[in-house]
């Protein structure tokens, strides 16, 4: 029987696997010494079983990370036969490739790092960039969770929205989400400056007066992207704007600037559980882990 090693990042999610799965969860001894560094003892023996580490790795990403090497590592200690890697928010994914010379190549090094501690497969969510899953050897899998937050948006009952992305790369995934909300897909153009990290949307009309238009995103940072897009369409006078992302990271006071661009509200998965996670990808997690273990 396969066992869930719970993550201090991941608890919630952890127990809803459980719930869904029937899979035990083994008791972790968790705490951190005064000088802020983390212990972690699995307090059972776990041998010849499959290991399930669920960990999360939102900020601090440098603590999540090592708590995660350190869970693979205790589980093999404690008998484990192999051990799924389950990171539903993988940090440092967007530094998928070399944008300037000499930078490092940051998804490398941590893909690098679950592979080399003793992971025998992994498993994310929504991975900012294919690129990052060629970085293992191991098998490695990105769960798409955007069908997650459309059946949730279809149970609100919206009446022609506007389905969003605030830019062309992430317009796929708007046309998925409105496909199933039988809704209109619509996207703007952005540009970052690769040394400022500043964004810039280009203006352009759309017609969402006094409809429901939903922006979808795979993360949610600093909301610069969001907050760009909720002013351009707040010119067009819709009845409400939704913002829904997979990964709520909320940086830089990111949730209050998206209020004060106009958006009503704010949903996010519970790849990272804050107060917006309305949207579980416990399912499709599960599908995978499934998949992987019959493999």
């Amino acid at each position: 029987m396969p066992v869930l090693i719970p993550g201090p990042a991941s608890s919630s999610l952890t127990q809803r696997l459980a719930e869904l799965s029937g899979f035990m969860k083994a008791k972790i001894n968790y705490k951190v010494f005064p000088d802020g560094e983390s212990y972690i003892r699995i307090e059972e023996p776990l041998k010849g079983e499959t290991a399930i580490v669920i960990q999360s790795c939102p900020p601090p990403q440098d603590k999540r990370v090592m708590e995660l090497l350190q869970l693979i590592d205790a589980s093999l200690r404690a008998g484990a036969s192999k051990v799924i890697a389950v990171v539903p928010y993988l940090a440092y994914s967007r530094q998928d490739k070399v944008f300037l010379d000499y930078e490092a190549l940051s998804s490398k090094i941590i893909a690098n790092a679950i592979e080399a501690i003793g992971a025998h497969a992994f498993i994310t969510v929504n991975v900012h960039s294919e690129i990052v899953l060629s970085y293992f050897k191991i098998k490695a899998l990105s769960v798409d969770a955007f069908p997650e937050i459309a059946s949730y948006l279809s149970s609100l009952d919206f009446k022609n929205p506007l389905i969003l992305s605030p830019d062309r790369k992430r317009y796929p995934e708007a046309q998925r989400v409105a496909k199933i909300l039988n809704g209109e897909a619509a996207f703007l153009e952005k540009k970052r400056d690769l040394t400022t990290g500043d964004i810039v949307t280009e203006e352009r009309t759309l017609n969402v007066e006094d409809r429901d238009v939903i922006i979808v995103d795979d993360i949610i940072s600093t909301g610069g992207t969001i907050v760009n897009a909720a002013k351009i369409v707040s010119k067009g006078k819709p009845k409400r704007i939704i913002a829904a992302c997979i990964h709520g990271l909320y940086a830089a006071n990111a949730l209050e600037k998206l209020m004060a661009a106009g958006v009503n509200e704010v949903l996010s998965t519970d790849t990272i559980e804050t107060k917006t996670s309305k949207i579980s990808v416990a399912k499709v997690l599960l599908e995978s882990i499934k998949q992987l273990m019959e493999g």
